[in-house]
């Protein structure tokens, strides 16, 4: 009974005890818990080290990470196909072409006749500049799988590329004759038409391929093009926004409805999308040089030189932006290097996708940009330049009459315009 009254006395201490450190039973019960919040702290404070360590990460080091795991597949398996094309993948993502087109090369060993490794080994070839090669690998796709709607567009961009529109129009009517319900082979011929000038036949090509496929985006965009090309801009904006809602990630697609912005005389409205193409691929030259004209016909010229000559560094071959570039840097009175503006007279004319049916000058006329064709007489210019009509002759007496007369730059265009006053 003692015993027993003792244990009773016990338990009853204990209760006074809980009772009374009721707040330290929660204390005890957040002791706990902010052991564990500062041990989470703790975790927090390693996570973001290792968040600092990925951001220290080399390339190389990415690129080990991301080949771990197929490499792992490839110890057990060496004959896994798939982890063959994702090392493939991998490589291509780095940009590595040549191991890329090993692997894919590799897989396609092992499985000779998987669609999917044969487009992707094309696609490898077109970016290792081996267009022959990436031509027979889409012929030998297109025979397993004849319904390729990528496989004909890559197909056609490469015969196209070579100069043989016409045997790229041969094959996609062969192919539409023994299957007329191919949408890729139509757009195919879409595309070769629209490459000879031939708008209107282009046009019934791609709604050919739209009635077979109505979200084939790159058929609205082929589409849309042909439209523009035919003067038909309402029609145009039309078929490039049907393309943007299958697929608003293509900056050829928005460059495009800027252009017919352009052309309406809408250079606002051209702005937005010039915008959203360079923010999609920030190194697109026609993208930057539409933002130019667009710039220039809102009278913004600084910015829409800065533009125009940010397109010239990713193509210093563009031959609508060199003339857009000298049409500006005349409207603001700068001269360009008379060695620089010969280059551009020399340099054969290109044919641009944008402006095949309207050209460069045609737009700059209606922003108000005169070429190098339309300046003012030089009796006039000379007035504000102090600059000699050109002569011919020697380098050598060139360079002469250029340290005579000096050249007016953005620099001096202050000076001048005190003069001027």
């Amino acid at each position: 009974m003692a015993n027993d009254s003792k244990a009773n006395d016990s338990k009853k201490n204990t209760g006074k005890t809980d009772k009374s450190g009721r707040t330290g039973r929660k204390g005890q019960t957040g002791r706990p818990d902010k052991t564990n919040r500062a041990g989470k702290a703790g975790s927090t404070g390693r996570k973001s080290e290792g968040k600092v360590g990925k951001a220290s990460e080399t390339a190389y080091d990415r690129l080990n990470r991301a080949l771990k795991p197929y490499e792992k597949i490839l110890e057990k398996n060496p004959e896994d196909t798939a982890a063959w094309a994702g090392k493939g993948s991998v490589y291509l993502k780095h940009r590595m072409y040549k191991d890329s087109l090993k692997a894919f090369e590799k897989a396609l060993e092992i499985e000779p006749g998987n669609p999917a490794y044969l487009y992707e080994k094309g696609f490898v070839l077109l970016q290792l500049n081996r267009d022959e090669a990436a031509l027979n690998t889409f012929d030998s796709l297109l025979e397993i799988k004849p319904d390729s709607e990528k496989a004909w567009n890559l197909r056609t961009s490469v015969l196209c590329r070579l100069g043989q529109q016409e045997k790229a129009l041969g094959a996609a009517e062969k192919a539409l004759a023994s299957n007329s319900r191919l949408a890729g082979a139509w757009h195919a011929k879409g595309s070769v038409l629209a490459d000879l000038g031939r708008y209107e036949e282009a046009i019934e090509a791609y709604d050919s391929a739209l009635k077979n496929n109505p979200d084939m985006a790159r058929a609205w965009e082929g589409k849309a093009f042909a439209l523009y090309s035919l003067d038909r801009p309402v029609e145009s904006i039309i078929a490039y926004e049907s393309a943007l809602k299958i697929n608003p990630d293509n900056a050829k697609t928005w460059a495009g409805k800027a252009m017919v912005h352009l052309k309406l005389g809408k250079y606002r409205k051209a702005l937005e999308p010039c915008n959203k193409a360079i923010s999609i691929k920030p190194d697109f030259a026609d993208a930057w040089y539409c933002k130019g004209l667009a710039l220039s016909g809102m009278d913004k010229n600084e910015e829409a030189l800065g533009a125009i000559e940010r397109a010239l560094r990713i193509n210093p071959e563009h031959a609508d932006a060199l003339k857009a570039r000298s049409a500006v840097s005349s409207k603001l009175g700068i001269d360009l290097d008379e060695d620089e503006e010969e280059m551009e007279e020399e340099k054969p004319a290109r044919r641009s996708v944008w402006t095949r049916k309207e050209p460069t000058n045609e737009i700059l006329k209606r922003t108000g940009v005169q070429g190098n064709g339309q300046r003012e007489d030089k009796k006039k210019k000379k007035e504000w330049t102090g600059k000699e009509p050109k002569e011919k002759g020697s380098r050598e007496n060139k360079g002469l009459k250029r340290e005579q007369k000096g050249k007016v730059t953005r620099k001096n265009i202050g000076k001048r315009n005190e003069e001027k006053g």
